[in-house]
């Protein structure tokens, strides 16, 4: 059983990524395969706008080091979301990522769009921001949430939108980190 966190921050050390690896840490704990994918790291190009997943869907047509990753969230047991928020948006990496989604999108006869990833897969979504009102980013996490995980019939199980607290990072935060772990445990069903 195969848990995917895409890692839309560049930061390594940064408060998505420490939350990130609880949750991935809580996956494991339940026997789970659990596969970081650090966006910053690979070396992938944004949407093509080519429409080739139009002719064949559920197919991205570019083809980098994001392709073999888009196919695996066809096949992992479920996924995580982790990105912080730059600029009053989701960071460039992950935009790059929702763009190439588009691709695990059919087009419907009759208009709107059905999702090629099968369904009963498991969600969870991390967000960290320098602002301190947790509702402040609240139509960029809706996006990013409806996109990457309701939109291709996902099953959210737990959400993580830190705030950054000049002195309580989220690597220090032990209440967050558990939390992070527990939602790590209930990707695994």
């Amino acid at each position: 059983m195969q848990i995917l966190a895409f890692n839309g921050s560049p930061r390594p050390q940064g408060n998505t990524s420490a939350v990130l690896a609880a949750m991935l840490e809580g996956a494991r704990s339940r026997g789970a395969e659990a596969v970081e994918i650090r966006l910053h790291d690979i070396d992938f190009k944004g949407c093509l706008g080519c429409f080739g997943c139009r002719k064949n869907p559920g197919r991205c047509s570019a083809q980098d080091e994001l392709s073999s990753w888009l196919e695996a969230v066809k096949t992992c047991a479920g996924m995580i979301i982790g990105c912080p928020i730059y600029m009053y948006r989701i960071s460039g990496q992950m935009k790059l990522l929702v763009d190439r989604m588009y691709s695990l999108y059919a087009s419907l006869p009759q208009g709107g769009y059905t999702s090629m990833v099968p369904a009963g897969k498991t969600y969870a979504l991390v967000t960290s921001q320098g602002a301190p009102n947790d509702l402040q980013y609240t139509k960029s996490i809706a996006y990013l949430a409806g996109m990457t995980g309701s939109g291709l019939g996902f099953e959210e199980v737990g959400r993580i939108l830190h705030t950054q607290s000049a002195d309580k990072p989220a690597a220090s935060d032990r209440a967050l980190l558990e939390r992070a772990f527990d939602i790590g445990r209930k990707m695994v069903r």
